[in-house]
């Protein structure tokens, strides 16, 4: 076996734990396709419904297999043929809201009979069996907490093998092999249907449930067997076990797929009353970390298309928080949650509407759902659950595959981040080139945070190279019609800090230089126009006005479809020169904005004050740009600031992205606030901050027109459901909070399609103070990014039945050192292995999502700083999960 190369260290929560690779095989390659990249931060089992295996239930030996032929409840039932004994298993029926098998009364549990009953369907089976090895049977463990059998025993109910073929379903209970009547509540039941060694022919099981002389006898979840591993749901059939038939489809089924091999289909037949859930695995989360939702759906033949999105003629999804990831006997612990119907009630950028046609093709859907802060003397959340739902009134079949739960920061560490400078990291502004060792951008600046300098020895420049950009397609004055001949002014402002003064060469001065353009590249006026800078004074300890006039008036005689504009130092000039809120002024009318003549944004921003569309000529009213005090991460954030009574609204503005309809865009940011002067009001109307996305037929703007095509606005005052748009908490300031939507371009005629999209962080007319942003991303969500289920290459094998991963630790209980943890891979696949304490709070991360080849791991995991206490330990690969338990004892 190769070693690997060592996994890095990393320490567990609060514990100090260190994880080492014993050995295992060699590193899988750098380069993940998006179907690794979504399998290492998806948190859902079985996303792409490919398992083998049913939820719940375990196959041992050969001929236990997950039948797709033959089902009572479409679409699955467990099958046992073949030479040899073999069996399905579920090894634990109370679970999810189910905290005891027994007669729920009023108080919780009441003495009376539970009867087990169900269906099967006998094929050339051996009839009249006279000994165990002859026979199929159903055995049920009741037991207490303590794992203790109630009744001493296992009750065997023989399974009917009068018939060697039915050839139909018959239906079968234990009241031949005696009543059921609990003493006690069972707080732990395993069942399994067996095939002795000697029996013949193939059976087969389905619609498996608990029933009870009154009342309810906790729900046998997958009794249907249609769910595949990971996954259960509802149904109004699956509650009483399709003990009167079927009205509903709710399973796995290889009829559609969007990726892989099969998907879920739920479908109401006929005029079948109630909806229909398919419900996950419960998934690790924290309080206010956001957590990305997805899945791609298609649907046939709805009845009512008109209608889809009114009410419960709809599709989408719940997502519910829980105290605990165990459920069952520890309690169901569900806290409260949130439901989205795909019906653009919010805004159908951010919500959208499923198509109104009575079939649609596959669609994807995602979301950002943020698990609550619970109070301090509640119990925390831990974990969550999503529920795919068809809603009471929707009709027809619908298909979901590509099921994603994911830490949104997850997804954007793994998948590519289309904004630059998304953390305001960038050493250079925005649309400003660099020349010469002498061209910084500094902090001294006219308006805060920065100026661009020359100064050291030789010539340098900072040139912006294209001013002909975003909103503005030309430069010269704006008339009704278009361009209008008119006079253009340049004007800004400089400081001096020991330059030289009266110089008589351009290499001894300090200059601006101007070329307006025609479309064609060539210059209106034949030539540069160049504007002296002040130097008569070495310092001027201050900022000195300037504009091109005494370099003679630039009347315009046509548009200048392209502008570049140069701040230049010779070679022989000395000192330094600051330059500061160039902007462009018209005799008359709009000469077109100058963005980021005030060069306080960083590389790829721009931003839009009242203060900046004139250049800040009467001073300083807002603050807009990166600062050191503003930073999450790194070194710079971005600072937005109201200075004083100043009116108006601020906003950031991002580059332009590629966006298309139908791939969502994640949007994710950190903010935080100090001094808001009206904290109690913070969230109603314009006293807010948030976010604005816009969508675009083209990336480039400026000449090229500006190609808006409409726009959705983010306010953070939980207007929608602040599970989905947060509330900004209501005090004067406030620490980082990371937050998340995902966006979705609308679908525009041929000539408006949309190809990019711009984010604008937005300080609104009414907020005050500080508002500090950083860590700025946006990911395409589209495509193959959150593909479950590899195409190519091949899909992994299967893992065999009845064959485990997770191999039990070793030693355990762990005294002191280290206890190692084993498992054993039979195709390679992305992994994670974690290690949670019994309330469900991570501990450790093991192996964080790399890619493993087929064979044997060993990890030593070293809990030597961990509390005496039970963990748990948690694998997640091939499409399946797996735990073991391991005791800590002093």
């Amino acid at each position: 076996m190769t070693p690997r190369v060592p996994l890095r260290h990393l320490a567990a929560l609060a514990v100090g734990a260190l994880l080492t690779p014993l050995a295992a095989h060699a590193q899988a390659p750098s380069a993940q396709t998006f179907a690794e990249a979504a399998a290492s931060f998806n948190k859902v089992v079985n996303g792409g419904f490919e398992s083998a295996t049913p939820a719940y239930w375990a196959p041992s030996g050969a001929g236990a297999t997950w039948s797709a032929t033959v089902a009572r409840s479409a679409t699955y039932s467990l099958a046992l043929s073949g030479a040899g004994a073999s069996s399905w298993t579920m090894g634990e029926a109370v679970r999810n809201w189910t905290d005891f098998v027994g007669v729920h009364g009023n108080n919780g549990f009441a003495t009376g009979e539970i009867k087990i009953a169900g269906y099967v369907r006998a094929d050339g089976v051996n009839i009249n069996p006279t000994t165990t090895a002859q026979k199929y049977q159903l055995v049920a463990d009741f037991k207490r907490a303590d794992g203790t059998n109630i009744f001493g025993q296992s009750l065997v109910i023989d399974l009917p093998q009068t018939l060697a073929t039915t050839n139909g379903w018959v239906a079968f209970d234990n009241l031949a092999a005696g009543a059921i009547v609990l003493p006690e509540a069972a707080r732990s039941v395993s069942l399994s249907f067996r095939k002795g060694a000697d029996a013949t022919g193939t059976m087969y099981l389905d619609d498996l449930r608990f029933e009870a002389s009154a009342g309810w006898p906790g729900t046998l979840h997958n009794g249907n067997v249609d769910a595949g591993e990971g996954w259960y749901y509802y149904t109004p059939d699956a509650e009483g076990g399709f003990a009167t038939g079927q009205t509903w489809v709710n399973g796995v089924t290889n009829a559609q797929a969007r990726s892989g091999t099969k998907s879920l289909r739920v479908q109401r037949l006929g005029s079948a009353g109630g909806e229909a859930v398919h419900i996950s695995s419960r998934a690790p989360v924290t309080p206010n970390k956001p957590v990305l939702l997805s899945f791609w759906v298609k649907n046939e033949a709805n009845a009512r298309p008109d209608s889809i999105g009114i009410g419960d003629n709809n599709i989408g999804l719940t997502a519910l928080w829980y105290t605990n990831l165990t459920a069952g006997k520890d309690g169901y612990g569900e806290v409260g949650g949130v439901d989205i119907r795909l019906n653009g009630e919010f805004n159908p950028m951010v919500i959208p509407l499923h198509p109104r046609t009575a079939a649609n093709g596959w669609t994807q859907y995602a979301f950002v759902v943020t698990p609550p802060v619970r109070g301090a003397n509640e119990a925390p959340v831990r974990g969550m659950e999503l529920r795919l739902r068809y809603w009471h009134k929707f009709t027809g079949v619908t298909y979901w595959d590509d099921v994603v739960i994911a830490d949104v920061d997850d997804v954007t560490a793994a998948l590519p981040n289309l904004m630059t400078n998304g953390g305001f990291e960038s050493t250079r502004p925005a649309y400003w080139a660099a020349t010469g060792a002498g061209a910084t951008w500094s902090t001294q600046a006219r308006s805060l945070p920065r100026s661009v300098a020359l100064s050291g020895a030789g010539a340098s420049s900072w040139t912006m190279g294209e001013a002909v950009r975003n909103w503005t397609d030309f430069v010269g004055v704006h008339g009704n019609n278009g361009f209008a001949t008119g006079e253009i002014k340049i004007a800004g402002y400089v400081r001096a800090d020991g330059v030289n003064i009266n110089p008589t060469t351009t290499a001894q001065k300090y200059q601006l230089v101007a070329d307006f353009k025609r479309a064609d590249g060539t210059n209106i006026f034949g030539q540069s126009l160049v504007i002296d800078l002040p130097q008569t004074l070495a310092t001027t300890n201050g900022w000195v006005a300037f504009d091109n006039l005494a370099a003679g008036a630039i009347v315009l005689p046509e548009a200048a479809r392209s502008v570049s504009l140069s701040f230049r130092k010779g070679a022989d000039a000395t000192g330094t020169m600051y330059l500061d809120d160039l902007r462009f002024e018209a005799s008359a009318g709009w000469p077109g904005t100058l963005h980021n003549g005030n060069v306080d944004a960083g590389e790829g921003w721009y931003y839009y004050t009242p203060d900046a569309e004139g250049g800040f000529a009467t001073g300083q009213t807002w603050i807009n740009g990166p600062t050191t005090a503003a930073a999450n991460t790194g070194a710079l954030g971005l600072q937005i600031q109201r200075v004083g009574p100043a009116q108006g609204e601020a906003v950031h503005i991002s580059p332009r992205v590629a966006a298309s309809k139908g791939n969502p865009v994640l949007i994710s940011f950190r903010a935080r606030t100090a001094g808001n002067a009206s904290p109690a009001t913070i969230g109603t109307g314009d006293n807010n901050i948030g976010l604005t996305g816009l969508w675009y037929r083209n990336l480039t703007g400026g000449k090229d027109g500006y190609g808006e095509v409409g726009g959705f606005d983010v306010r953070f005052n939980g207007e929608y459901n602040d599970r989905v748009i947060p509330r900004l908490a209501q005090t004067a300031s406030t620490d980082w909070r990371h937050y998340a939507i995902v966006a979705y371009a609308p679908d525009k005629p041929a000539n408006e399609t949309v190809v990019g999209m711009e984010l604008r962080l937005r300080y609104w007319h009414q907020f005050t103070g500080q508002a500090h942003f950083d860590d700025v991303k946006v990911v395409s969500l589209g495509g193959a990014a959150l593909t479950t289920t590899a195409a190519d290459p091949a899909p992994t094998a299967p893992f065999a039945h009845g064959r485990s991963m997770l191999r039990a630790p070793y030693p355990n209980p762990l005294g002191r050192g280290a206890a190692t943890l084993a498992f054993d891979l039979p195709a390679s696949s992305p992994v994670t292995l974690d290690v949670y304490d019994v309330l469900g709070r991570h501990v450790a991360s093991v192996v964080g999502g790399e890619m493993l080849e087929a064979g044997t791991h060993r990890y030593a995991f070293d809990g030597g700083a961990l509390p005496s206490g039970t963990y748990i330990v948690r694998i997640v690969a091939g499409g399946r999960a797996e735990t073991q338990m391991l005791t800590v004892a002093r």
